[in-house]
């Protein structure tokens, strides 16, 4: 059914384009679409009275209020009876606290490691602190079905292990050797085989940065850590840090041992099992009897990484993506016209903490997936000058207006790739993909910002970008969604 609907728009008037710039009808509602106010969305969710947004708290819910308000302001419907613009769900959420700490001791030596540039607290983390003798635990992974174990051999109850985030084996090697890994590589699954050794605290070399992607154990102390913590570690056990990650990977053969010195872990957490959190969804209905039963998504992840324990902004991760989508909506609202297929905008919950949102929009979706054209999803837009469309290359029909677009209008340098992650998805897209529906994913690059800390902030947003991507995104769209002249 996907086929013919995707078939049965038109693109052959992008195909036999001429040389010269053709009009558009929708360019004049382009024009409005202004960098300060697009800036001026990013400002706001990024604002510390959202406590970074983390999806079940208290700041992400006025952070959906505050996008369920623009969706209002618009006029765009409410397609729920009972809770209008949000589509809720129960998840679990952790708050780290100030008080955090990390120290390592080495014979009569000391070193505390600063935060948040060499450890960050963990996001799942439980409350408390704990000094122990720390042990290298490779991968953190037992598979005896596979012949590889970290942990054999290894004395770990009661101890801190330092184990790295992935497999031994990449996923670029391909899905059927990396697929009985898979499981695996898991942050949820490495926290709850640590738990089943005894482990009391993991130093994980991943960042250091907030990850909120994973599980809570109320006994189990996680600390993030970067390059100089794990090089302190390895200093004078006459081995080296690379050379023992490169040998574990060639030969699939454990390589841990205890690393003869002691750590400190100070972590503050509070733990909240039931918060709620919610996709906040925006429909702008079609006009044509027929037509308007199908729909074109697009969207980006509202949520962020909340506090850890300074306010994580998410200005460009993903604030920049939620300022896209509402200069888009406003732009095809106000441009005066009808569509034939109806649209529908969505602030996603929940990406940073599993894709939950995602997941459970394509559990309950809100249309029927055999009358879904499409979904355009947009994360991590606002640094830098160029665009990247992820699925492009699997998906014309629905990137080559965008395509179009930009060519005939924008003059962006836009790459695209096949779609990837299906087989663990790590972005919205990716499940919606997963699920069958023809997903492209927009990112930007080419300049330089922050991920997963406090230094994501409105100062490194690149406005212009933001401005572009909004107006290629409202051309594209009105072309998908079919035009009805005034």
């Amino acid at each position: 059914m996907k086929r013919m609907i995707l078939a049965g728009i038109s693109l052959f008037a992008y195909l036999a384009a001429p040389a010269q710039e053709p009009a558009h009808p929708l360019l004049p509602a382009t024009w409005g679409i202004k960098s300060e106010e697009l800036v001026g969305v990013v400002k706001e969710l990024a604002d510390p009275k959202y406590e970074g947004r983390l999806t079940g708290s208290p700041g992400f819910t006025r952070a959906a209020e505050y996008l369920a308000g623009q969706f209002a302001a618009l006029g765009l419907q409410k397609p729920y009876p009972e809770s209008g613009y949000f589509q809720n769900f129960t998840i679990p959420y952790t708050v780290v606290l100030p008080g955090c700490s990390l120290v390592i001791q080495d014979g009569g030596s000391t070193v505390s490691y600063h935060y948040y540039d060499e450890f960050m607290p963990g996001s799942t983390s439980g409350t408390g602190d704990l000094t122990a003798d720390v042990v290298f635990a490779g991968y953190g992974i037992s598979a005896p079905e596979l012949g590889f174990d970290d942990y054999a051999g290894l004395d770990v109850k009661g101890k801190i292990v330092l184990i790295r985030p992935e497999s031994p084996v990449s996923p670029a090697v391909g899905e059927d050797k990396f697929g009985p890994w898979l499981a695996y590589s898991l942050h949820q699954y490495k926290m709850q085989n640590a738990v089943n050794h005894g482990v009391a605290g993991v130093l994980y070399h991943y960042g250091p940065l907030a990850n909120t992607n994973n599980d809570y154990h109320p006994d189990l102390l996680l600390t993030m850590v970067g390059n100089r913590v794990v090089e302190d570690l390895f200093r004078g056990t006459g081995k080296d840090y690379a050379a023992i990650v490169a040998g574990i990977g060639a030969g699939l053969k454990p390589s841990s041992f205890p690393l003869g010195k002691k750590a400190t872990l100070r972590n503050k957490t509070e733990y909240h099992p039931r918060g709620v959190g919610m996709n906040v969804i925006g429909v702008l209905p079609g006009s044509d009897p027929v037509l308007k039963n199908e729909v074109i998504l697009i969207g980006g992840h509202l949520d962020h990484c909340g506090m850890c324990w300074e306010v994580c902004p998410g200005a460009n991760d993903n604030a920049s993506g939620i300022a896209v989508v509402v200069g888009v909506a406003r732009a095809l609202v106000q441009s005066g016209f009808t569509f034939k297929r109806t649209l529908v905008f969505i602030g996603i919950g929940g990406e940073e903490s599993g894709l939950v949102g995602i997941t459970k929009y394509v559990n309950d979706p809100l249309f029927p997936f055999d009358r879904t054209v499409g979904f355009i999803n947009l994360d991590c837009v606002g640094i830098g000058p160029n665009l990247f469309a992820g699925g492009g290359q699997s998906f014309p029909a629905l990137f080559s207006p965008i395509e179009a677009a930009n060519r005939n209008f924008i003059h962006r340098v836009l790459g695209s790739s096949v779609a990837g992650g299906a087989g663990r998805p790590r972005s919205d897209a990716a499940v919606m993909t997963k699920a069958g529906i023809p997903s492209v994913s927009f990112s930007s690059y080419g300049g330089s910002g922050a991920y997963h800390t406090p230094g994501d902030t409105p100062e490194t947003i690149w406005p212009e970008t933001l401005e572009d991507l909004a107006s290629m995104l409202t051309l594209a769209l009105a072309d998908l969604a079919g035009i009805i002249q005034k």
